[in-house]
């Protein structure tokens, strides 16, 4: 096990951030640390901001001010918050739910978002993943984070061409799906989606390729040797910090 994720290091390309237009680089910086330092962002959020490092994700992923972002199974709204200090008050985020949350009233992150000046640019959708459709070529990015695998989440009952399909349709062309998920095995099955919630960086490219998006780069910062990807991601010694791939693809 150890042997395939130090493999998977070697070959992993970490790319810093996009080339910058508007924004220089010591503005970005600034840009990105006024959003994690935002003070009405949730503890339960900021508090994981040092196993997650969100600064480097979201230069790796190209997020600007004045984008349109959709956060999917925002779970709490951790990339939510922050999306919403980098695009700005030109930009929006739609911070999506199952529909459940929505029929929720005493749902926490809902009321968070209604009494929080720094999420006025943040749109709330409730919908369960099979159910969600998008208007067309509206979004520059689709952050689907940690949920790639949930695609074949028994659960959920989600046919994965047809949900990749919605993001691939409402993405507007040169729009990017950015990836992040649980490293599995390089052989295992979409079925550990349902087991294990992980699911193989390999298999990842080749889905998403054939639904569509144009692989661009991935990165190695969030990869740890040390997790057992053998085992279920909410297994006490592993929760947390288990090894994740990050991917950017991009709609032609």
């Amino acid at each position: 096990m150890k042997t395939k994720t130090i493999n998977y290091i070697l070959f992993c390309i970490t790319i810093c951030a996009l080339p910058f237009t508007a924004l220089q680089a010591d503005e970005y910086d600034d840009l990105i640390a006024a959003a994690l330092n935002e003070p009405g962002r949730l503890e339960r959020n900021s508090s994981r901001d040092e196993l997650r490092k969100p600064a480097e994700v979201i230069k790796f992923m190209g997020v600007k001010p004045g984008m349109n972002i959709l956060d999917i199974l925002a779970t709490g709204g951790y990339y939510t918050e922050i999306l919403a200090g980098v695009v700005g008050e030109n930009g929006r985020v739609i911070s999506h739910e199952m529909a459940a949350e929505g029929m929720d009233p005493n749902y926490y992150f809902a009321a968070h978002i209604r009494n929080s000046p720094h999420l006025d640019n943040v749109v709330p959708i409730y919908a369960d993943l099979k159910d969600l459709d998008l208007e067309e070529n509206t979004l520059d990015q689709v952050f689907l984070i940690q949920n790639f695998h949930d695609l074949w989440f028994n659960q959920y009952g989600v046919d994965p061409d047809a949900t990749l399909a919605v993001f691939h349709k409402a993405l507007k062309p040169g729009g990017t799906l950015a990836v992040i998920d649980h490293v599995a095995e390089e052989s295992a099955p979409t079925s550990v989606g349902n087991s294990l919630h992980r699911i193989s960086p390999t298999l990842t490219k080749t889905i998403l390729e054939d639904a569509g998006f144009v692989f661009e780069a991935e990165s190695g910062i969030l990869l740890n040797m040390t997790d057992d990807i053998t085992k279920n991601v909410f297994a006490p010694d592993f929760r947390g910090s288990t090894s994740r791939f990050i991917h950017r693809y991009r709609k032609q």
